[in-house]
């Protein structure tokens, strides 16, 4: 199979900027657009220069989706309300808000004071301080949650979602925060806890709708200089294969119950893009 191309990928940008994905199963299909979905293509784009007016556009979409009470954080969809979006009036988020400023930071867009004083003032209230007996086994404190707003049960410690913060908080050194502590020791006690990530993805990841996308964000984490983690990736090699992530069917992240499961083979052919033509800055 040729590898897709630059223009392969950017043709499937909507006007507004957003790159699309799809939410469901059979003729059941809805068309989506998500921060998560653009951020992760404009991570994978910004190092070659050719794709810049594609990313500036995508920057704009990313930056509809900040939160106007909240400034610094950013939500699943644009906070005007306009766009199709399969879910009304959802809270911004620590995995958005941190791909987020990542692609924001790898355009050049905003710097790294603002994105420090975001991560402190809106991903580190989410750090969990004292582990509930309910949570899985492998959470530790410091952990963070997945809304950046107090859900109750319905907030979860999602092992994905650390790993982005962890990310983002190597990004911009901020490896001293207790969030970024407790990501990473969660992170580290799942894999030395002997548990298969394949058998035990919906409890380490609940709002991911393949443990393979655990992989792909440690590989993001070690990459941005999260050296920590690097351990965990010899554990997380059986959570799937590397070309699951280029399947244009690959599930990539659902509801907390599980229902519906959102695609986007605009991601897909950014990955097998950037796989096919890496570079040094990527």
């Amino acid at each position: 199979m040729t590898a897709p191309g630059l223009a392969d990928v950017l043709a499937l940008q909507r006007p507004n900027g957003a790159f699309p994905s799809i939410v469901g199963d059979g003729g059941e299909r809805i068309a989506d657009e998500t921060c998560f979905v653009t951020a992760s293509v404009v991570l994978l784009l910004a190092p070659h220069e050719a794709a810049r007016p594609a990313c500036e556009r995508a920057l704009d979409f990313i930056e509809r989706c900040e939160a106007p009470d909240a400034p610094g954080a950013f939500g699943f969809y644009p906070a005007d309300g306009s766009g199709p979006r399969v879910v009304d009036r959802l809270p911004p988020d620590a995995d958005d808000t941190a791909l987020a400023w990542l692609a924001l930071l790898a355009m050049g867009r905003r710097g790294v004071d603002a994105a420090r004083a975001a991560f402190r003032d809106r991903i580190g209230p989410a750090s969990r301080r004292i582990v509930p007996g309910t949570a899985p086994p492998w959470t530790r404190p410091g952990a963070v949650r997945t809304w950046l707003v107090e859900q109750g049960p319905r907030n979860p410690v999602d092992l994905v979602v650390n790993a982005n913060v962890a990310a983002f908080a190597a990004r911009i050194g901020e490896t001293g925060h207790a969030a970024f502590d407790g990501a990473c020791d969660s992170l580290l006690a799942a894999a030395r806890s002997g548990h298969d990530p394949r058998l035990c993805g919906r409890m380490m990841a609940p709002f991911y709708a393949s443990i393979s996308e655990l992989r792909l964000a440690v590989l993001r984490a070690v990459a941005l200089g999260a050296d920590v983690l690097a351990p965990c990736l010899g554990w997380l090699a059986r959570a799937g294969e590397a070309g699951d992530a280029l399947r244009p069917d690959q599930p990539l992240y659902c509801n907390q119950h599980g229902r519906p499961v959102w695609r986007s083979p605009a991601l897909q052919l950014a990955r097998g893009f950037a796989a096919a033509h890496p570079t040094s800055g990527g």
